[in-house]
């Protein structure tokens, strides 16, 4: 008797899960700061801005599954997240929501042509300026007012996923004439082709959610126009979906691996080169990124049933040793500008005191089962694409997306393959960061190996 009880009880929650629909809300608000912040995406500079070409947002995707469950995912027309305000919008979520820590994600579309939001990872002797300080503490309030907006409009959604295709970008990692790495397109560098689109369906007809990731660097803007503020291709990609799909449709973008890949629009092939950006290049890159966001949604869907669970860690990630100190002379001797003389005294000093070099970093990684069918792993800082494949063996056989710029800025992070080439995001990216010069040394793949073991097996399956 007993027995026949518990089957009935079993068979009677699992039809109350597939009966009860996921819940979702969302909302937008427009974050663009005043003019005179300093802007970001552009290292020790202090260029400000001075004009807006068109208006940063923020959005907030509040997901409920049957059980009650909760995920809250904000997106940020933003080049960075200091730990900070991170920590402070992600506990302000958990109350608000309440929601699990480990199901709270922060993502930046990395804009360069935002405000400057590092300056706590930065190697520099002076305070953050206060006109920085209030606007963080702004996008604050600004969140919190979306987030109570986003939990009042929940409502039965039904939850569906398309993949398509987009080949917007193209890898950064060339080569020079002496077969060293820099900052140049190469063709047959690896991109993360896969569009990943999370469509809401409201039940009562009303305008869907969309939601799409992609990889790629928001640096169009800043070239030709470097003190205007604008969202970039990410922003213009959200304007023409929303022509096609409604005034009132909730639009998202998510970042992706994009550490080492450009904009491929602007790879000069027959110079080896990236040619300064042109006042019509993001939108015709927003266009086609959303014509691949349409084409995708033409696709047959994957049904999510969704059964929210998650985990986070920080696995530290060693550093090698630190460059020469003669770097910092050099530096200090052919400094633009106070911010680049800041930056050398700054290590000079710890170069002759012997302390202050980090012997790595803690760095969130997080896996979420958004369905039995659907995983995605976050990354923080800006991590190259060549994670991608990795993790994938790493995880599989689970369907997986990756988002990248997760949480909280830090610095670029590169594979262990990576380290002996040098280059960009092994090497010069963290001249200027405050807590080591030094580049990743080897065992960062190990480290994050064994982190997403440990989460997969706390999620359990």
């Amino acid at each position: 008797m007993l027995l026949r009880l518990l089957l009935f009880v079993l068979l009677a929650q699992r039809i109350c899960a597939e009966t009860i629909p996921a819940q979702a809300g969302w909302a937008e608000v427009d974050i663009t700061p005043p003019l005179g912040v300093e802007m970001g995406g552009r290292g020790p500079t202090e260029t400000v801005g001075k004009r807006v070409l068109d208006p940063l947002k923020a959005q907030v995707l509040y997901l409920k599954d049957s059980k009650g469950a909760g995920f809250a995912l904000v997106s940020f027309d933003l080049v960075g997240m200091p730990h900070e305000l991170s920590d402070r919008i992600r506990t302000m979520l958990v109350h608000e929501l309440g929601v699990d820590w480990n199901l709270t994600v922060l993502n930046v579309s990395h804009t360069h042509s935002g405000p400057q939001m590092n300056f706590a990872i930065m190697a520099v002797l002076q305070p953050t300026p206060q006109n920085q300080i209030d606007f963080q503490n702004a996008v604050y309030e600004k969140i919190l007012q979306a987030t109570r907006a986003a939990a009042k409009a929940v409502k039965p959604v039904k939850v569906e996923v398309f993949e398509g295709k987009s080949q917007i970008a193209i890898n950064r990692r060339g080569h020079d004439k002496n077969g060293q790495p820099s900052m140049r397109p190469n063709p047959d560098g690896p991109i993360a082709d896969k569009l990943w689109v999370l469509k809401l369906s409201p039940l009562d007809a009303s305008a869907p959610a969309v939601i799409f990731s992609y990889a790629c660097h928001p640096v169009i803007v800043y070239t030709y126009a470097g003190n205007a503020i604008s969202a970039d291709f990410p922003g213009q990609a959200r304007n023409e979906l929303r022509k096609q799909l409604g005034e009132t449709a909730h639009l998202q973008f998510v970042q992706g691996l994009a550490g080492d890949v450009r904009p491929r629009a602007l790879a000069n092939l027959q110079m080896t080169g990236f040619r300064t950006a042109k006042p019509d290049d993001a939108a015709n890159v927003g266009k086609q990124l959303a014509s691949d966001v349409l084409a995708a949604l033409k696709s047959t869907p994957k049904v999510l049933n969704l059964n929210l669970s998650a985990e986070l860690e920080r696995p530290f990630l060693p550093r090698d040793n630190p460059p020469p100190r003669a770097q910092y002379e050099k530096l200090l001797v052919d400094a633009k500008g106070e911010r680049q003389r800041n930056i050398a005294n700054y290590w000079l000093q710890r170069y002759d005191s012997g302390v202050g070099f980090s012997k790595g970093d803690a760095w969130p990684t997080g896996l979420i089962r958004l369905a039995d069918n659907q995983w995605v792993c976050y990354l923080a800082g800006e991590p190259c694409v060549e994670w991608g494949p990795k993790v994938s063996k790493w995880l599989a056989p689970r369907d997986v997306v990756f988002w990248g710029y997760s949480q909280e800025t830090i610095t670029y992070l590169p594979t262990a393959e990576m380290l002996p080439a040098g280059g960009y995001e092994v090497l010069e990216c963290n001249r200027a960061r405050g807590s080591s010069p030094a580049p990743f040394g080897p065992g960062i793949d190990e480290s994050m190996h064994r982190s997403l073991q440990r989460q997969l097996r706390a999620i359990g399956e």
